[in-house]
């Protein structure tokens, strides 16, 4: 886990821009930095190194191979780069170190843009081949890893962070309008090519890019080198023992590939089904391997009741005899550093949930732990977030799968994710009509709505079948999840691996049938299922969902004066976008139309305005 940079333009450039461009992300990487230039100086690779396999100096960057042919520079990690390496020895391939960062280089030179399809991992890297005078650069199929660049006239410059492209001015400090004009109304993050920053780019996840190194910035190709393979069926085919047997041989496989590290590997722990079941795997690998010491562990946690995990958290955490450590983020210690974290963030977020993960990462830091495995991913492959549990049943409904909606809607009545008070008929309609996009009328005869609604279900345009929606969230809503993850780990230099999106994984997920994935009145059957036996049913069977949440309700009322101070500061950018009487009778007023998340949208971008001096 690294931070990369590069820089190509038609004229020289100075080397005091690729070292600023690698100083300013001396946090993913205080193992050391590399420079290297081409064609005269037109061209430059930079490497801040974060040492998490091999470490010594052989695991240095820019790196490069077969007699300085190929150069890279590469942030992430490929975990099965043991047995690719094995494949390259057999067809005459020769190493120097035991990185994966060669094993790239040599399986690009094998197989060239279809070394993609070999790995399993996280990456952004830039491949620069001498001979060919060709740029290559990727990002992993999910976006775990992040990659920009911004091009300016005949020039273009590449990062691990848009603060990079900063430097010297080579982009203009100006915010991109529409996005953030989103951002205030609707939440929307970026999820998109263009990010807040205009003129900064980003390759989307799954995407590669080539350049002519002759030719330059006009040759310049981007393309999608992978699509995972989706079934669109709602039917439940009879092989549910078959499926339940491959995820669970997967999901131990996964953990195993993403615990090979030279470094000490611990997990975050919520409490919740997803990390549980990580450090749960994790701890019955590290058995059967024989090792001595305890899986590290690391928490956040509230005095607050209703905001706390540690009492399912604890059950893990006994269980597995872990090293365990706590901490408990508070509102005063968040405005105390909300300008580091939103610098680290480069972009603005949406609430202070990410302030949680902030301390934990900076807990495992404090307590020398380089990686943490975590949960990311889960949620968006397996269906488990509750509003999803309406677009499948209203799917179940509108494929034929009738007989299948109604049973699942009495087994989730008893496990109560659903209503219990409520009849199955009036469930169903709200199920079809949130489905929809739409509400049920007041007094309304339920039953002769139901008995239009059913009639007209296959007329109703319900919103993506379930198959593509979940699709979909892999690409946009978790975008963001991982963009927190990515920039919360890396700023106390910390590698985060997300075992659920291992690309064998996600694929089995996306060919099973949609109407196992709510099963039995659960939410995530494969990963209850994987699991018994193993977890706590207390953890196990739990159908609430609380994350890394932080008390925003009670932060937001014990600060609000202080915001409302901040946001109504005769500098404050936010009049930008709204004029300051206007701001001041929304904040006499929060609830109309700003509530508490507008309320966190205007200072996250008050704050990152300033923090980056933008207009």
């Amino acid at each position: 886990m690294c931070g990369i940079a590069a820089i190509f333009s038609k004229n020289p450039i100075p080397f005091a821009t690729i070292k600023k461009m690698t100083d300013i992300i001396e946090h993913r990487g205080p193992d050391g930095e590399g420079h290297q230039s081409f064609l005269n100086g037109q061209l430059w690779l930079g490497h801040r190194r974060l040492a998490i396999v091999d470490l010594s100096d052989n695991g240095a960057q820019p790196m490069s191979y077969k007699n300085g042919r190929y150069w890279i520079v590469f942030n992430g990690e490929v975990y099965n780069y043991i047995e690719i390496r094995k494949e390259l020895e057999q067809r005459g391939h020769r190493f120097m170190s035991t990185t994966d960062t060669e094993v790239i280089m040599a399986a690009y030179d094998e197989w060239g843009e279809g070394c993609l399809n070999k790995f399993n991992g996280m990456w952004a890297f830039i491949i620069v081949d001498t001979l060919e005078r060709r740029l290559f650069a990727a990002r992993d199929r999910f976006g775990v890893k992040p990659f920009y660049y911004a091009v300016k006239g005949e020039a273009i410059a590449f990062g691990s962070e848009i603060k990079q492209l900063l430097v010297d001015d080579f982009v203009s400090r100006r915010a991109r309008r529409e996005q953030v004009a989103k951002f205030l109304l609707f939440g929307e993050v970026n999820i998109e090519r263009e990010t807040f920053f205009e003129g900064v780019n980003q390759l989307l996840p799954s995407e590669a890019m080539s350049m002519n190194l002759d030719k330059g910035v006009s040759s310049l190709k981007i393309w999608k080198y992978y699509d995972p393979p989706l079934n669109r069926s709602m039917k439940r085919d009879g092989h549910l023992a078959e499926y339940q047997s491959r995820f669970k041989e997967l999901l131990f496989d996964s953990v195993r590939l993403r615990l090979r590290s030279d470094v000490p590997v611990g997990s975050c722990l919520s409490g919740g089904m997803d990390s549980s079941s990580l450090v749960l795997v994790m701890n019955e690998l590290l058995k059967q391997d024989g090792a001595q010491h305890k899986v590290k562990t690391f928490t956040s946690c509230f005095l607050n009741k209703k905001y706390d995990e540690w009492e399912f958290a604890e059950k893990i955490v006994q269980q597995v005899e872990a090293d365990s450590h706590r901490v408990y983020p508070d509102m005063n210690h968040l405005f105390d550093e909300i300008e580091d974290l939103i610098w680290h963030q480069d972009e603005p977020f949406k609430s202070t949930s990410i302030y949680a993960q902030w301390n934990v990462m900076r807990l495992a830091r404090e307590n020398n732990v380089t990686v943490l495995l975590d949960g990311q991913g889960a949620d968006e492959t397996m269906a488990g977030y509750h509003p999803y549990i309406s677009v499948y049943i209203a799917n179940l409904i509108k494929s034929g799968n009738v007989k299948t909606a109604i049973d699942e809607l009495k087994r989730l009545k008893q496990t109560g994710l659903i209503s219990a008070t409520e009849s199955i008929g009036k469930v169903l309609l709200k199920i079809i009509y949130h489905a929809s996009g739409l509400k049920i009328r007041r007094d309304s005869d339920v039953k002769e709505l139901l008995k239009q609604e059913y009639q007209n279900i296959n007329k109703r345009e319900i919103p993506k079948d379930f198959q593509q929606y979940l699709y979909q969230e892999i690409f946009t809503s978790l975008q963001s999840l991982l963009r927190y993850e990515d920039r919360n780990s890396m700023a106390f230099s910390i590698e985060a691996r997300t075992p659920y999106l291992d690309y064998r994984l996600v694929e089995l997920l996306l060919s099973i049938p949609g109407g196992y994935k709510v099963y039995d009145g659960y939410t995530k059957p494969f990963l209850r299922q994987a699991m018994k036996g193993i977890m706590n049913d207390q953890v196990r069977l739990r159908i609430d969902k609380k994350g890394f949440v932080t008390p925003e309700d009670i932060w937001y009322r014990e600060k609000f004066k202080e915001i409302k101070s901040i946001l109504l500061s005769d500098d404050s950018p936010i009049y930008i976008w709204i004029e300051k009487e206007q701001l001041k009778n929304w904040l006499n007023d929060p609830a109309k139309p700003f509530g508490k998340y507008h309320l966190w949208r205007l200072l996250s971008v008050h704050f990152w305005m300033k923090r980056f001096q933008l207009s």
